[in-house]
């Protein structure tokens, strides 16, 4: 056979193979729902589907590496033209945080199981400490988690099914530093001696924004799933909650309890610019915050 002969049999075998494995790639794919080659059907970017791609994410343990292979590096287009940001407008695209855990913000609800309800144990109690309420100001992720700076940075997304709780600094509160930006006060962590996390019993303990303060309940464990709103009540941190008024139910343990605080219930009369003659807190950015507010004066405890 001469070498011209032979080079065309291996031609004719290689566009056979090359063939062959392209029909195999064509047969593979989902049928086109619009004119033009499409590589997922409708119910990919159907949230009720089962075939949503929030699904196929999560079955991926969230590595949504993969979807860079045809939509690109930064998930805007590539060999796809098809740009996820059009849907995924937060900073970072699809690797924000609230593209797997939260919605408006970072922080749940939606859980990475897209539960809601405050009972779940992936929700809670996480939107009143992020956003902050009428009683105290916002906390900071980091102040009980570890929070990643890549996404895929490790320690992030393992094989652990529950977030770690690990009370970096349950004291701190959120201030402005001088670039004008979130930030917090580690010195505050003298008041919380040995803050914890139950796992089982999804219980804090000994933590400072719960009563383990001078004249508070330091016993107070609240469950961090409790959606009837009870644990955040007036009388839970420092008082007894079964007295018939706002005011003495604040009352912070006196003489007679063990503890050393006026056996008073003119709450303004000392604390004002905090809380109003009814009990009403009336600026959360002093109160729960690491400090003793009296007087006018701001000292630690």
């Amino acid at each position: 056979m001469t070498i011209m002969k032979k080079r065309f049999l291996f031609l004719i075998v290689l566009a056979a193979l090359l063939w062959s494995g392209c029909a195999d790639l064509k047969n593979g794919l989902p049928p086109p729902t619009e004119p033009g080659a499409q590589v997922h059907d409708a119910n990919w970017v159907n949230k009720l589907s089962p075939d949503f791609h929030g699904a196929a994410i999560r079955k991926a343990n969230w590595d949504m590496r993969s979807c860079r292979t045809c939509h690109g590096p930064q998930y805007n287009g590539g060999t796809s033209n098809v740009s996820c940001s059009k849907c995924h407008t937060d900073a970072g695209g699809v690797e924000n945080c609230a593209t797997c855990h939260g919605a408006t913000n970072p922080a749940p609800p939606r859980d990475l199981s897209g539960n809601t309800a405050r009972a779940a144990r992936g929700v809670g109690a996480h939107q009143i400490h992020y956003s902050g309420s009428t009683i105290a100001s916002a906390m900071l992720c980091q102040e009980c988690h570890v929070v990643p700076g890549p996404i895929y940075a490790d320690g992030h997304i393992d094989g652990s099914p529950n977030a770690e709780v690990v009370m970096n600094n349950p004291l701190a509160r959120t201030v402005t530093n001088e670039r004008g930006t979130a930030d917090y006060d580690s010195t505050l962590t003298q008041f919380t001696p040995s803050p914890s996390f139950n796992a089982s019993a999804l219980t804090c303990a000994s933590t400072y924004c719960h009563g383990n303060f001078k004249n508070g309940n330091t016993t107070f464990a609240p469950v961090w799933n409790d959606a009837t709103g009870s644990q955040m009540a007036c009388g839970t941190c420092h008082g007894d909650v079964t007295k018939p008024t706002t005011v003495e139910k604040a009352l912070p343990k006196t003489p007679a309890q063990g503890g050393t605080h006026p056996d008073a219930t003119t709450c303004s009369a000392c604390h004002a610019g905090i809380v109003d003659a009814t009990g009403r807190i009336t600026d959360p950015t002093r109160h729960i915050n690491g400090k003793l507010n009296a007087f006018g004066q701001e000292r630690d405890y």
